[in-house]
């Protein structure tokens, strides 16, 4: 679902939410009045003089009015006092920027973003572990000084994340850089594509996240079933794409076509886009066509994960 779908849905249930809670308030106010006759004697006088208020200020009687005016706000004080009395306060809106109706000088309103941001970071954490994935939750403790090779994975993951928070910091849905992130497993690939998409989703960014193997076979059950294409149109329109665990999906004639489409049409219209792989470079020129290695290739910007399986270190630590 884009980002305009669930701006609707969420100013939806806002305006639902709204006429909920002031039906339940004005069911408070009118349960109020059953019982106290100087608040409903209050309330009717109000209407009343706010019926002749309007002739008064319609007929130019500006004595009128003035007098009507006076009685008003001596009525209303009434009735504010005895709403106080009984612990009712006055009625007010979840959002003091928008009132509740989603829009804020001539804006989406940062509430609704805030709504839209938990609808996505939900739909993500059905099939990804998103909750414990952050920047600050990434911990290079994990990663060694040094190996037998000569390489400093501790190094070398410090820079890493560091470039991947001004990414994250700088992101634009136009103007980003594609990436690939490849190494073994239990490196922190995943870890990270997470942590940039809970961020980017909670800035108000429409980010697509998802397994290779659980998008192209959304895509194909959807288009060959359903004959429809919402996946795939997500996956090409999102401000960001991040695809997870690359190599992990059935391999078909049709998933590569899928998968060169998407990469394709997303460098074509400028939309970034994440890739993680346990493959090597070698390995997806060996595993995919050459139309799809070459964009990946030569349009990705490689960012190589190094050091020991940080997996096996976290069960050891907590034993």
């Amino acid at each position: 679902m884009d980002n305009e779908n669930v701006y609707l849905k969420c100013i939806e249930q806002k305006k639902d939410t709204l006429k909920q809670r002031r039906a339940e308030y004005g069911e408070k106010l009118n349960e109020l009045a059953r019982q106290n006759s100087e608040y409903s004697e209050a309330v009717t006088v109000l209407a009343q003089i706010g019926s002749a208020l309007a002739i008064s200020t319609i007929s130019g009687d500006v004595k009128n009015t003035e007098k009507l005016k006076v009685e008003a706000i001596k009525y209303s004080a009434i009735k504010k006092e005895i709403e106080k009395r009984a612990g009712i306060e006055p009625f007010k809106y979840e959002c003091s920027l928008c009132n509740d109706t989603g829009f804020s000088g001539g804006k989406i309103c940062s509430c609704i973003k805030k709504m839209a941001s938990e609808i996505r970071i939900k739909s993500v954490s059905k099939s990804a572990p998103i909750s414990g994935c952050r920047f600050d939750t990434f911990d290079l403790d994990f990663y060694d000084d040094s190996l037998p090779d000569g390489t400093n994975p501790k190094k070398k993951m410090t820079l890493i994340l560091k470039a991947l928070k001004e990414y994250t910091l700088n992101f634009n849905p136009n103007l980003s850089e594609n990436m690939i992130f490849f190494g073994n497993t239990g490196l922190g690939k995943t870890h990270l594509s997470l942590a940039i998409m809970n961020e980017l989703i909670e800035k108000g960014f429409y980010v697509v996240y998802d397994s290779a193997f659980n998008l192209f076979s959304k895509i194909e059950t959807e288009h060959f079933k359903n004959h429809i294409d919402d996946t795939y149109n997500d996956a090409l329109n999102c401000d960001l794409l991040i695809i997870d665990d690359l190599g992990s999906e059935f391999l078909s004639s049709y998933s590569q076509s899928v998968l060169y489409s998407i990469i394709n049409t997303r460098i074509l219209s400028r939309k970034p886009t994440i890739i993680n792989t346990n493959l090597s470079i070698k390995e997806i020129e060996q595993k995919y066509t050459p139309r799809v290695s070459s964009r990946i290739v030569g349009e990705y910007t490689p960012k190589k994960f190094i050091g020991t399986d940080i997996r096996q270190k976290k069960v050891l630590r907590t034993k």
